[in-house]
């Protein structure tokens, strides 16, 4: 009986060794909570005595399109392994973190053992992607730029193959607010041409032009808004050649004006093509507030909404995803975690592929009649843009995959390069890590930036380069935009971010002016003086007056609670890249189409000159990626 004993112990603990971690869990379900990018990630975790049977992710702020591809793919990450210590998800390597460390917490309630929390996830090697490797059209990117082009594509018939060498698709248009300039298609309903109004159109048409296209710009707006003030017409004059002569004129003329015009003549035809690949549409009504933002120049925002009108949606939800379920839908390809790394040219000089790398290091070729170059420009990469730019902003607000290789393999096929030198840094950088804060900045009419002195140093209206390079001058190189409760409860600043932004320091909130002053470390007398000048111009709509003119103001700084962003300088945006024509044909340095061979986006150059406007980045990639969807299917 003794030895009978001894043996089933035996077995039993031998059942229990085998079983993994058998009987080391209470059965349950717990849950955790760590700090995500924009606030806490709670999760759900379901466990048996041995296994974790499901993970649900109850709870996230995450960046749509970024943050939470990796709510999406870690949860099943971790219960393929039985392990926490799987790999991040490039590019949301925050947010992948604190997801783990959520679900750490709810095991160690459950009793998790050691090997399950901290243990090493071995190599199975990951399932093999089958690759099509051969289309009508390869499109390098899979952000904006990339996945217009596709989809416009493969409504018109065609079979592509888009490459990304993120993990996620989106680029640096997942992290936009979404806002592009466009031409309203129903300007009836726009606010009034108010005289503020008039005196922008004035500063462009009666300024020396810095070019012959400018000047013959000049003389076409001016008759337009006659013919516009003679018909009677009340509300906001606006026209594709005045949106041409300031994007010229704001570049100081260092633009390629027939891609100007283009932009310009074709931004309302693609925001309404836009418009119909998903629910998403446009914030038409009211319109008494279109924006120009920061650096826009001239009211003619286009907001993206859901499909009440009104509801905000993100970038990745109005451009990205819908467009990206349409290709696939065709029956399409797109890829992820492949990085080209060259192009393939044929015997009579046409581009006919690209080479490229996956994850794994495996080599790749892809081939097509047709290769759209969309890979966006090269903000992230801060030797190239020391190479072009000697300049001594090193924050980024630009996603890590905005690193340049493409434009270089690019140039050893022959294309010419236009204007590498010309990198936009934005004043709307956090000075914690870089990246923008526009969405809780407020609207430059309603917002006075100040000092830490309390004064303002720039119209803030005006250009996005003066305004930076105003921010570099100011001590500590960091400026505070503030504005009151009446700009949120006016929809001009997204309340939900903005309630993150105070939860992690990155705002200011006070029910006093002195309040605010003393939390934001600002002079308190002089802080008081500027916004009660600010004040009392903005009543007289008389801002000229002021130390500092503002060509045009909105609301005043006086409804409690007050808000203050604290705001520095940050790469965001790269003018130069591959030189193209309307068309969308790469071309070498002679002038010559290079054969097959298209780009679109941000790897371009030549649109935007010295300096981008506000909300022209959405509608380059947006004008530009449906031109060549179009012309790689005629």
């Amino acid at each position: 009986m003794k030895n009978f004993s001894l043996k089933s112990l035996s077995l039993t603990i031998s059942l229990i060794c085998t079983a993994g971690y058998a009987a080391a869990m209470t059965p349950g379900t717990y849950t955790g909570t760590a700090t995500g990018r924009n606030g806490d990630v709670s999760v759900e975790v379901k466990v048996n005595s041995n296994k974790i049977e499901a993970i649900q992710v109850t709870k996230h702020s995450e960046t749509p399109g970024i943050g939470d591809l990796a709510v999406e793919a870690l949860p099943k990450a971790i219960m393929d392994a039985q392990k926490i210590n799987v790999d991040n998800v490039t590019g949301a390597s925050v947010t992948s973190m604190a997801l783990k460390s959520a679900a750490s917490k709810a095991l160690v309630k459950a009793g998790a053992p050691e090997e399950m929390l901290k243990g090493k996830v071995a190599s199975k090697g990951d399932k093999q992607v089958e690759y099509k490797k051969q289309a009508d059209v390869i499109i390098v990117g899979g952000g904006g730029a990339g996945m217009v082009a596709a989809a416009t594509a493969v409504g018109r018939g065609a079979h592509v193959i888009v490459l990304e060498k993120m993990a996620m698709l989106g680029g640096n248009t997942a992290r936009s607010e979404g806002n592009m300039s466009a031409m309203d298609p129903d300007p009836t309903k726009l606010q009034p041409m108010t005289q503020a109004m008039r005196d922008i159109v004035a500063k462009y048409t009666d300024t020396q032009p810095c070019s012959r296209e400018a000047a013959e710009l000049q003389k076409i707006v001016k008759k337009q808004l006659a013919e516009h003030d003679a018909a009677g017409k009340k509300y906001l004059f606006d026209s594709p050649e005045f949106f041409a002569l300031q994007t010229i004129m704001g570049g100081d003329c260092k633009n390629d004006p027939k891609l100007v015009k283009t932009m310009t003549a074709n931004a309302t035809e693609a925001m309404k093509w836009l418009d119909e690949q998903s629910d998403m549409t446009w914030f038409h009504v009211p319109r008494s507030w279109l924006d120009g933002g920061i650096g826009g120049l001239y009211p003619r925002g286009q907001w993206p909404r859901k499909a009440d009108g009104q509801t905000p949606i993100s970038t990745y939800d109005a451009y990205i995803k819908p467009l990206a379920e349409k290709v696939r839908n065709a029956g399409s390809h797109i890829y992820t975690s492949v990085k080209v790394t060259d192009l393939i040219k044929d015997k009579e000089g046409r581009i006919v592929g690209v080479r490229a790398l996956d994850k794994d290091g495996k080599e790749l070729t892809f081939t097509g009649k047709n290769v759209i170059l969309a890979s966006g420009g090269y903000g992230a990469n801060l030797a190239m843009v020391k190479k072009y730019n000697d300049i001594s902003v090193i924050a980024t607000s630009n996603q890590p995959g905005t690193t340049g290789e493409v434009i270089e393999e690019a140039v050893k096929t022959g294309a010419a390069l236009e204007g590498m030198k010309y990198i936009q840094i934005h004043p709307h950088g956090n000075p914690k890590n870089g990246e923008l804060e526009s969405a809780i900045a407020g609207r430059p009419l309603d917002t006075p930036y100040v000092n830490k002195n309390g004064f303002r140093f720039v119209d803030e209206t005006g250009r996005r380069d003066e305004i930076s390079h105003g921010i570099l001058k100011q001590p500590d190189q960091v400026v505070y935009a503030v504005y009151d409760e009446k700009t949120l409860e006016q929809k001009k600043v997204r309340r939900d971010l903005l309630d993150i932004a105070l939860k992690h320091g990155y705002a200011i909130k006070a029910n006093t002016l002195d309040e605010l002053a003393e939390k934001a470390g600002i002079n308190r007398g002089n802080f008081l003086k500027t916004i009660e000048q600010y004040n009392k111009a903005t009543l007289a709509q008389d801002t000229k007056a002021l130390p500092v003119p503002k060509i045009v103001t909105g609301n005043t700084v006086d409804k409690a609670p007050f808000f203050a962003v604290p705001l520095t300088t940050t790469i965001h945006h790269t003018m130069g890249g591959i030189k193209i024509n309307e068309k969308t044909q790469v071309l070498d340095k002679h002038g010559n189409v290079i054969p097959g061979l298209y780009a679109a986006g941000e790897v371009t150059g030549g649109i935007h000159g010295s300096n981008r406007l506000g909300r022209n980045a959405l509608t380059d990639l947006l004008v530009f990626g449906h031109i060549a969807g179009k012309e790689v299917t005629k």
